[in-house]
């Protein structure tokens, strides 16, 4: 196996929601390679996050045939969930962009995105203002995530993805908050990242992810008598 972030004999399951029945995904296979850009659609509710959490290493697996990460054969640590070694992991290789919370409430959004950086151990990377200016948050670098408005916090976890300087970039929803001018401004950080960087981006907006060079794959769901099952398959006509 090659890639970023690479894997075989995925199963995945989720606790039923109330009224719901359980969910189940299956992928036989996955590699995630340099530079790629994947966008991730599907109805609210099919599995978009929980795929997204289990390649950001905090999802545990129901089984898993292999997995590498940045050319290192992480299974073990997968399958027993050590929850230490894969953070320090996820802290080298991955920014990931979360949907709500992500950021410390009592750091500033500057101080946010230079904790994420220094965990990542990177320090050759473009500055924050200059990131934070092309997501139109400049000024609110030194103001707590309180004191922002939902857009602009949803952006300032885009800046604490993007102040990694990680190889991979996963991001879910990053412009479910935010106009079209605010999500283009967004798409347009996300994809400025340095060359050679992967991302998985989650989104109901098709277009702006096509826009942007996204190859688009689909979640979707079929509805057994006991379980749903979500399968992953390219979107056709979209990509």
């Amino acid at each position: 196996m090659e890639g970023l972030i690479a894997f075989e004999g995925l199963s995945l399951r989720r606790p039923p929601r109330q009224g719901a029945k359980p969910w189940r995904m299956e992928v036989e296979a996955f590699t995630l390679h340099p530079g790629a850009r994947i966008g991730l659609i599907g109805e609210s509710g099919s599995g978009k996050s929980t795929f997204l959490d289990f390649l950001a290493l905090i999802a545990r697996p129901e089984g898993i045939g292999k997995f590498s990460l940045a050319g290192e054969d992480v299974t073990r640590l997968v399958r027993n969930g050590k929850g230490g070694a894969l953070a320090r992991r996820r802290s080298r290789n991955i920014g990931y962009v979360l949907q709500d919370g992500g950021l410390l409430p009592y750091l500033t959004v500057r101080a946010n995105a230079g904790l994420a950086r220094s965990l990542s151990g990177r320090r050759d990377l473009p500055g924050l203002d200059q990131i934070a200016g092309q997501l139109g948050i400049a000024g609110h670098l030194d103001k707590r995530p309180a004191h922002l408005s939902g857009g602009q916090r949803q952006r300032a976890q885009v800046l604490r993805g993007l102040a990694t300087g990680a190889q991979i970039l996963l991001a879910d929803e990053p412009t479910a908050a935010l106009d079209n001018e605010n999500a283009h401004r967004t798409f347009q950080a996300l994809t400025s990242a340095p060359p050679g960087t992967a991302l998985v981006v989650a989104s109901h907006w098709p277009e702006l992810l096509r826009d942007f060079g996204f190859f688009l794959c689909r979640v979707s769901l079929r509805e057994y008598p006991g379980e749903v099952v979500a399968e992953l398959q390219a979107a056709e006509g979209l990509a």
